[in-house]
């Protein structure tokens, strides 16, 4: 079966994940990361052999290294998206292989990317990304986690070694207001928003709230092949009757990135 061709995006924003085979760890120590975060580095800041800089094959807005998983929201720049994942792909592995005397692959398949369209698309992923260690349990605040470009964001002072691009390719977004924005609490921790204050819902009990909105005749295998705008209203339905997010995209077997839409839509219909 031929492989699904990737979704273009029209502004050159991508979100893109790698994840370890099996999603084993990729990332066992400080020195895994920071040669991870120097190759980002020497992606986006590309040196000449006599030290001179060449231009970026693409600019990176945000990062996290998570165990097991890499987030990037990335640009493409003189190179597409492909070649720049490559790049990145190479180099890690070839020095992970060589420093854990191991061979073969160590990413799971081709990388993931979703297009970002728009200035609140790129902002509710510039927080997801950075809250990803939140939302797993392992810290506190983006603050306490180290491996992300959270730190560059704070930083009053672009740093040498600083891999963030931060004049924003959408209009009219302060770095300072980006930063409010991200430590904005996720909505999934807030006790206001009604989707999520209540009780967590089995799945047999999400099946069957889903099963209810679906129109006459048709079934959860059908959902797929509803249109677009269809498809996101009985989302957000089942959002608002307290199906949770991955829950919804597991159920309907739709990628977590189109429920993460219908909420944001949700979200804002109802400011």
């Amino acid at each position: 079966m031929p492989r699904r061709s990737r979704e273009i995006s029209v502004t050159g924003v991508y979100h893109v994940m790698i994840r370890g085979i099996n999603r084993d760890r990729i990332f066992h120590g400080e020195i895994d990361y920071l040669k991870f975060e120097k190759i980002l580095k020497t992606v986006v800041s590309p040196k000449e052999e006599n030290g001179e800089l060449m231009e970026s094959g693409c600019k990176i807005y945000a990062y996290c290294l998570m165990p097991n998983h890499v987030h990037l929201l990335i640009k493409e720049g003189t190179e597409d998206i492909g070649t720049v994942m490559k790049r990145i792909g190479i180099a890690y592995v070839s020095y992970y292989n060589k420093h854990y005397d191991r061979r073969g692959p160590l990413f799971e398949g081709r990388f993931k990317s979703e297009p970002v369209q728009d200035v609140g698309y790129f902002v509710t992923l510039l927080r997801y990304i950075h809250q990803n260690p939140v939302e797993a349990g392992m810290v506190a605040t983006p603050d306490d986690y180290r491996w992300s470009s959270w730190h560059e964001y704070l930083s009053r002072d672009l740093l040498p070694q600083s891999i963030c691009e931060f004049s924003v390719p959408f209009a009219g977004m302060s770095r300072d207001e980006l930063c409010e924005l991200v430590l904005k609490v996720n909505e999934a921790y807030s006790h206001d928003n009604p989707i999520l204050s209540s009780r967590r819902l089995s799945n047999d009990d999400a099946l069957n709230k889903i099963n209810d909105m679906l129109p006459q005749g048709m079934s959860i295998d059908d959902v797929p092949k509803m249109e677009e705008a269809d498809r996101a209203g009985l989302m957000q339905s089942a959002l608002l009757a307290g199906v949770g997010m991955r829950q919804l995209a597991r159920i309907l077997s739709v990628d977590y990135s189109a429920v993460r839409r219908a909420k944001y839509a949700l979200d804002k219909m109802n400011e």
